[in-house]
């Protein structure tokens, strides 16, 4: 992704053949609304992740859409006790929204059942710690076109072996987590896989295929680090001419090159002994490969339909 606009698609065979149907069609029949985006975002309070995740990456991006006057209004933020997958499942179906964002965590349980674990993988876990069903999903809304960006654990799939390799601790609820999910072996996340290969289509799902840390979203000093991923998810995907997924995108990855560039200077100021800069290199480190796991999932090419069109 830091150097090529890649995308990945792995569906079955009825999957497949419904994903490039629309693809060649170009989504010509959808009714997705590109002026009716909805963001869903769990927060369960500091210091939960979800409280963070809803503060750098969902509220500014609805902020965003809802300042659009092409959006306004129209625009459907559902946050906080109000983020449960009935309340999520209500708004897709009443608003056909082209973009969809979500915040949460994403399943990566039970470490002790592998089978259930990669049933349950990145399911999206609401506000009363309820699951995204698919199959529920599904059975009241058609994806038709919408693009889907959902910041959880593995919320894409897993990778076959975990990028975090040495930087957690041994033993910890981390460690166990990380090497539970890469026991699973590379795959795509049920979620994005069911809305790819309905019917009607998902355009694209962006997500992670590692799970991911509160460091990775921001700096020491408390900074945040997600403004290229705001500016993806609004200033270049609702340009006059949307931008395609694979550019609009383009610089989250460009950002994890810029986070292993910084990490270099600070392995040296770790050989150096510089106070700090152990934790600052792993902080960095964390940031930089949680980047390198955001995937495009579909065509990279696919962009939203334009405001009013």
């Amino acid at each position: 992704g830091q150097s090529a606009f890649v995308g990945r698609l792995d569906l079955e065979e009825d999957g497949l053949a419904n994903y490039v149907a629309a693809l060649i069609n170009g989504w010509d029949s959808a009714e997705c609304r590109a002026d009716q985006p909805v963001v869903w975002a769990v927060d369960h309070g500091h210091p939960d992740i979800s409280w963070l995740m809803h503060g750098a990456i969902a509220k500014p991006v609805a902020e965003r859409l809802r300042q659009d006057s092409d959006i306004g209004d129209k625009m459907r933020l559902l946050s906080g006790v109000a983020a449960t997958e009935q309340g999520l499942r209500d708004a897709l179906n009443s608003r056909h929204p082209a973009l969809v964002v979500t915040t949460s965590h994403g399943m990566t349980g039970p470490l002790d059942n592998p089978a259930m674990m990669r049933s349950n993988l990145g399911l999206l876990v609401d506000h009363q710690h309820g699951l995204l069903e698919p199959s529920v999903l599904l059975a009241g809304w058609a994806p038709d076109g919408a693009v889907w960006y959902s910041h959880a654990c593995c919320s894409a799939g897993s990778d076959s072996a975990t990028s975090y390799q040495g930087l957690v601790a041994n033993g910890s609820t981390v460690a166990r987590v990380l090497e539970a999910v890469a026991q699973l072996g590379a795959q795509t996340a049920p979620l994005p896989k069911a809305l790819l290969g309905a019917p009607k289509p998902l355009r694209a799902f962006i997500g992670q295929v590692e799970p991911t840390f509160d460091w990775t979203l921001r700096a020491e000093t408390g900074q945040v680090l997600t403004n290229s991923l705001c500016e993806a998810l609004y200033n270049r995907m609702y340009q006059k001419r949307p931008q395609p997924v694979g550019l609009a995108f383009h610089e989250v990855h460009r950002h994890a090159g810029q986070l292993f560039s910084q990490l270099d200077s600070l392995r040296r100021d770790v050989v150096k002994a510089v106070a700090g800069a152990k934790e600052a290199a792993t902080r960095t480190h964390l940031a930089a490969l949680d980047r390198q796991s955001l995937v495009i999932l579909g065509d990279p090419t696919v962009a939203l339909p334009p405001l009013g069109g």
